[in-house]
């Protein structure tokens, strides 16, 4: 078999009929893939609607995996255990994929371990799917992981879901997703990345992701500020465990101060009455003592001006974004 399709399933029962039916408008035969869903412990009709629609249009390669609720990760790790396809594609149950695109993509991936590519974003607008932001690569190249994060460095692409992956590569490599970690792309894609020997870049833009209004709780974005930090820490334990070439940890150290400033630039969204965020965050930054040789071995000069006042100010790393961030926007509209 050639590909998997896992789609992890949450609650999703109101998306999961469209994105089944593009998995079904596709260019090769049923038996070169299969689509597996992965039932995380939804407590509404989505389990029924993929049995249903898999019996009522003869769909012999859809398959319903069923476990209790583990979350985004948990799910995808076991969609992963259970594809028989030679190369694995992660898709969210509320996206969808271009119809007719798996063979040109199944062709692009051959004989490589990663296929990254484009995405549409999808907006409802008036009850009318409305295109919205497009994203897509400049030119289509071939090369090692490595290479590829030093070319993409703070611009690494995050969504799992824009990549096909090799199934042996991951297995070889021991690439699984963090359990219970918010933001887990954001901690995936640069150890994957950085674990390919080849990455096929292409300018296709197959993948479509529904961008809904408010569908992040200020609860969750709430979480997410710490989450971000913890992605952070583990790329930068991952970083000091097995890489040490200069052309490759330049890169890392872009990505890992990437991911620190979205935590930043999502913490300063809070008022300034929520005390006890603040105080966690300040605690976490405090044990982060690396950060600011993170900041300074980072490629950009931006960073590394970050990561020098960040050492001369201790303690004031939040304070010090919001200064660079401020005048940023001044000399942008001057």
């Amino acid at each position: 078999m050639r590909l998997s399709i896992v789609i992890p399933m949450y609650n999703a029962g109101q998306f999961i009929a469209s994105c089944l039916e593009s998995c079904a408008r596709q260019d090769i035969p049923a038996e070169d893939y299969e689509v597996i869903v992965v039932n995380d412990g939804s407590v509404d009709n989505g389990p029924s609607v993929v049995e249903g629609l898999a019996r009522a249009n003869g769909w012999p390669n859809v398959r319903l995996l069923s476990q209790p609720n583990g979350g985004l990760s948990v799910a995808r790790n076991s969609g992963l255990r259970e594809a028989a396809g030679d190369y694995v594609w992660f898709v969210d149950a509320d996206d969808w994929i271009e119809d007719n695109c798996l063979a040109s993509l199944l062709g692009e991936a051959e004989g490589n371990d990663i296929l990254v590519f484009g995405a549409v974003d999808q907006c409802p607008l008036d009850g009318v799917m409305t295109p919205g932001e497009v994203f897509s690569y400049p030119a289509e190249v071939l090369r090692s992981g490595r290479e590829h994060l030093a070319a993409m460095s703070e611009k690494l692409k995050m969504c799992v879901p824009f990549s096909i992956f090799r199934k042996a590569f991951l297995q070889e490599k021991g690439l699984l997703f963090v359990p219970g970690l918010l933001h887990e792309d954001a901690e995936f894609m640069p150890r994957a990345v950085l674990a390919a020997s080849s990455v096929k870049v292409s300018t296709r833009t197959p993948y479509r992701r529904l961008v809904r209004a408010g569908s992040l709780s200020r609860n969750n974005d709430t979480a997410r500020v710490g989450a971000l930090l913890d992605v952070a820490s583990r790329l930068h334990d991952h970083m000091e465990s097995g890489v040490s070439d200069p052309e490759s940890r330049a890169p890392f150290c872009s990505v890992i101060s990437n991911v620190v400033n979205q935590s930043f630039k999502l913490y300063k969204t809070f008022p300034s009455g929520q005390a006890e965020l603040r105080k966690d965050i300040a605690s976490r930054l405090d044990g982060m003592r690396w950060l600011p040789d993170i900041f300074l071995s980072a490629k950009e000069l931006k960073y590394k001006v970050e990561g020098l006042l960040i050492r001369i100010f201790p303690g004031k790393a939040v304070e010090v974004y919001s200064l660079l961030s401020s005048l940023k926007r001044v000399f942008s509209h001057g």
